[in-house]
């Protein structure tokens, strides 16, 4: 039997952690293979499930070598970010939910990449069709992940089947808002007490040849915003290190639910303002609505 290996990307969020344990799960339940690993370190609100839930989710570092025949990619549906492990010949699966085209790097995969709030909804309804259930640790990290990627249901990705998931999480295991709210609390004071470090562990770069470094930053209440000459010294130091053309950085505040956009960079000021509205002063530019980072790059993309 083909031995699976079913990953997201390298310093995976809560929506990587949760489909990777849960699918590799939903594999062995099925007759098949499969391990899941994360490779790195998962960020602060897959910390809030390790620490106050007790849940254990190993990591590795990336660059552990394995005996996987194929892989299976969640949350992901590019090879940038990935673990150096990954074939992108091998790759027979991939779970996702952003724009992209993922057939060009992955001409052998079963592709399912809808555009809705969390790639974690997508494996509740697998184990729904399947008639089983996931683990009563793997439904609080899913319940979890669909609530932190739709910015709990105000994100404008957030859709019908996402709320219908999170429903039946709620029924089967008696999940409710009060572990999503100290999610979040949780999440919020450990980039409260150290915003450099949350942003070191959230640094991506999009683009080939014309790079972009996009950070964000999910808070419940605007504290963060008092540490405003750290974070623009951090994203400033992070763009020198990645040698990007321009960074911005999205804050999104829960509690009066909007985006907040930092960029220092003129022309990635223009391309902002015409993908998303946004009107700067001193860098800084608040929008009208809680817009996510994978929404606003598309858009970026588009333009260039």
């Amino acid at each position: 039997m083909d031995k699976i290996l079913v990953t997201p990307k390298i310093n995976t969020d809560l929506d990587g952690t949760s489909c990777a344990l849960a699918y590799a799960d939903l594999l062995n339940k099925t007759g098949k293979s499969a391990e899941a690993v994360i490779f790195g370190e998962p960020q602060s609100e897959v910390q809030y499930f390790v620490k106050d839930h007790g849940i254990q989710i190993s990591t590795q570092p990336d660059g552990k070598t394995g005996s996987w025949d194929e892989f299976i990619l969640v949350d992901a549906s590019s090879m940038k970010g990935m673990p150096k492990i990954v074939d992108p010949n091998k790759v027979v699966e991939i779970i996702d939910h952003r724009t992209g085209e993922p057939e060009k790097e992955f001409p052998n995969a079963k592709i399912q990449n809808d555009l809705i709030g969390a790639a974690a909804t997508i494996v509740v309804e697998r184990f729904i069709e399947a008639k089983l259930k996931p683990q009563p640790d793997h439904a609080k990290l899913l319940y979890g992940a669909i609530y932190h990627n739709t910015l709990n249901f105000i994100a404008t990705n957030a859709s019908e089947r996402d709320r219908k998931a999170a429903k039946f999480l709620e029924k089967e295991f008696g999940l409710n808002g009060k572990l999503i709210r100290e999610m979040f609390d949780f999440a919020t004071r450990r980039i409260e007490q150290n915003p450099k470090q949350a942003l070191q562990d959230d640094a991506k770069e999009f683009g080939e040849g014309y790079l972009i470094g996009a950070y964000q930053l999910i808070v419940w209440g605007a504290e963060v915003f008092k540490q405003k000459s750290i974070i623009e010294e951090t994203i400033g130091e992070l763009s020198k290190k990645f040698n990007v053309d321009w960074s911005f950085l999205n804050i999104v505040d829960l509690e009066t639910k909007k985006s907040t956009i930092y960029c220092s960079d003129k022309v990635g000021q223009d391309l902002l303002t015409k993908a998303s509205g946004c009107n700067f002063e001193n860098g800084w530019s608040e929008l009208d609505r809680a817009w996510l980072r994978k929404q606003i790059m598309p858009k970026i993309n588009e333009l260039l």
